[in-house]
């Protein structure tokens, strides 16, 4: 199995259209393909699937918002926004209430031809947050690689 997982346990706040900052890798067990490619990738904002195949993520946030509203973070695939990957809650009470949410998402990695040459096309997955403003305490993700290579064009 392939995986990583990581997490920021630092307070930060993500106004609307924000990036989450994942902090650190506290857990990875990856190998190279035959080419001599990592399965991951990560910096600060996202974690870069490399190798072919199907990827389990799982996100758990933990935030505060200082103003009532709609919270809603989305998984983002190469800086674009997945349609169905989010997770949202409502606060009531602003500053005071402590929600917890999870995303829960499969992310196909296809591979590609480019000119002759077999290729995987990497996906970077981050968390935007696309509700109100939010004070994030604690963020935990983490990457399970389920199917192995072969995968093409979601078949």
């Amino acid at each position: 199995m392939l995986l990583i997982g990581t997490r920021n346990a630092t307070s930060q706040s993500v106004l609307t259209g924000g990036a989450i900052n994942l902090g650190e890798v506290y857990r990875r067990y990856c190998k190279k393909n035959s080419s001599g490619v990592k399965a991951f990738d990560f910096n600060s904002t996202s974690i870069s699937l490399q190798h072919s195949g199907i990827y389990h993520i799982t996100a758990n946030v933990t935030f505060t918002a200082p103003a009532a509203g709609v919270v809603v973070f989305q998984l983002t695939e190469n800086g674009v926004a997945l349609p169905s990957a989010l997770a949202s809650e409502t606060i009531t009470t602003a500053a005071t209430e402590v929600k917890t949410t999870t995303i829960d998402y499969y992310v196909i990695v296809d591979s590609a031809c480019v000119l002759g040459c077999p290729t995987t096309v990497i996906k970077n997955i981050g968390i935007l947050n696309t509700g109100v403003g939010a004070t994030i305490s604690n963020v935990v993700v983490n990457v399970d690689k389920v199917v192995w290579g072969g995968v093409r064009n979601g078949k």
